[in-house]
C-alpha cells in the first residue's frame, strides 16, 4: 500500500508541473502508448495498411507510397516528428547502438500490428532532406509518443510544434523518472540532457537538475540565480521589442528592471505557437533556460509561453 501511494504522489506532482487536473493510470493492454493520443485530426491521413514498408531506425522508415514495388528517397522516407531516437550510424550526434537498435525494433514491431496510419501536416509535411514528416497510429495507438514513453527517445520539438505538448512531456517525465532506455544510467541521462539544453528544452522532472521546479513571479525574480537553468515564470508583457531577422524581446514587468525582464523568442516558434497575438499587458506563463550571455541581469531563450487570460 506505501508503495501505491508514493507512486500515486510521484505522478501527481509532475502532472502538476504541466497544469494537468486529472490522473489516468490504465492498465497496459498493448505494446504501445494507451494515454490521450495527441494525434492532430486535421491533418491529412495516409493509410499504410498493406504496403510495403522497411524500418531504417526507431525513428524513420520507408514505405512504397506509390506501390510500385520500390522505394524512391527521400520521396518515400518518413521521419517521425518530436522524436530523435539514438543513431545507428555515424553522425554529428554520435552512434548509440545501445539504446538505438531497441528504438529501431520497437518501431518494427508497432508497424507489424497492421492497420497502420501516418498523419502529415499540410502546412509542414517535409524536413530539411525531403522526407515526409509524420505521426504514426497502428491500431489507434500514437506511436511517436510510445517511443517518448518506453524512453526510446526523448521529445523533440525543434522541427514542428503540437498541440498535445503536455501529453508528450509527461510521457517523457515519466521515462525519464523510471529510468527507461535512455534514462537507464547517469552517463546517458547527462548525455541526453546536455542534448536537451543545447536545444532549448528540458525533462519535466524534480530529479532534473537543469528543471527549477518552483512557478516564479516574473516581477521579482532574479535571474542571476538560475543562469543556464530552465525556468517558469508568471507575469504580464511590458513591451514587446523587434530585434531584426524574425527576433522579438517579450520585456515583462520587473520591479527591479524599468526597461522590464527580456525574454528573447524566434520567428518560427512564435508561429507554431501562435505567439504573434501576444500584446502588451497580455498575462503569460514564460518557460526557457536562463543566459546571461547578452543582458548582465540576464535574459530568458523562450521555450514556450502560454497565455493565462
Amino acid at each position: 500500500m506505501k508503495t501505491l501511494l508514493q507512486l500515486f504522489s510521484g505522478l501527481t506532482f509532475w502532472l502538476a508541473l504541466l497544469g494537468v487536473c486529472f490522473i489516468s493510470v490504465p492498465a497496459p493492454k498493448f505494446i504501445l502508448a494507451k494515454e490521450g493520443q495527441a494525434l492532430t485530426k486535421k491533418w491529412k491521413k495516409i493509410s499504410l495498411s498493406k504496403m510495403n514498408l522497411r524500418v531504417i531506425d526507431g525513428d524513420t522508415f520507408d514505405a512504397d507510397l506509390d506501390r510500385n514495388g520500390l522505394f524512391s528517397n527521400p520521396e518515400e522516407r518518413i521521419r517521425l516528428l518530436y522524436v530523435d531516437t539514438p543513431e545507428l550510424s555515424k553522425s554529428h550526434k554520435g552512434k548509440d547502438p545501445k539504446y538505438g537498435l531497441p528504438a529501431k525494433a520497437f518501431l518494427k514491431s508497432a508497424l507489424s500490428k497492421g492497420k497502420a496510419v501516418l498523419w502529415v501536416d499540410p502546412e509542414n509535411r517535409r524536413g530539411d532532406f525531403g522526407r515526409l514528416l509524420g505521426v504514426l497510429q497502428v491500431r489507434g495507438y500514437n506511436v511517436n509518443l510510445a517511443l517518448i514513453k518506453r524512453g526510446h527517445s526523448y521529445f523533440d520539438t525543434r522541427y514542428s510544434w503540437t498541440e498535445g505538448y503536455k501529453t508528450y512531456a509527461m510521457a517523457e517525465a515519466s521515462a525519464f523518472e523510471k529510468h527507461l532506455g535512455i534514462w537507464s544510467n547517469r552517463k546517458s541521462r547527462k548525455r541526453y540532457l546536455l542534448r536537451l539544453r543545447k536545444e532549448g528544452k528540458t525533462v519535466y522532472s524534480t530529479r532534473n537538475p537543469y528543471f527549477v521546479v518552483q512557478i516564479h513571479k516574473a516581477e521579482v525574480i532574479d535571474l542571476l540565480e538560475y543562469e543556464g537553468r530552465f525556468v517558469r515564470l508568471r507575469g504580464k508583457v511590458k513591451k514587446i521589442q523587434k530585434l531584426g531577422n524574425g527576433v522579438k524581446l517579450f520585456l515583462m514587468q520587473h520591479q527591479q528592471q524599468p526597461q522590464g525582464l527580456p525574454v528573447i523568442s524566434f520567428e518560427k516558434q512564435r508561429q507554431w505557437q501562435g505567439l504573434d497575438k501576444i500584446r502588451k499587458g497580455d498575462l503569460l506563463q514564460i518557460e526557457g533556460f536562463v543566459t546571461l550571455k547578452k543582458q548582465p541581469q540576464g535574459e530568458i531563450k523562450l521555450h514556450r509561453a502560454v497565455m493565462l487570460d
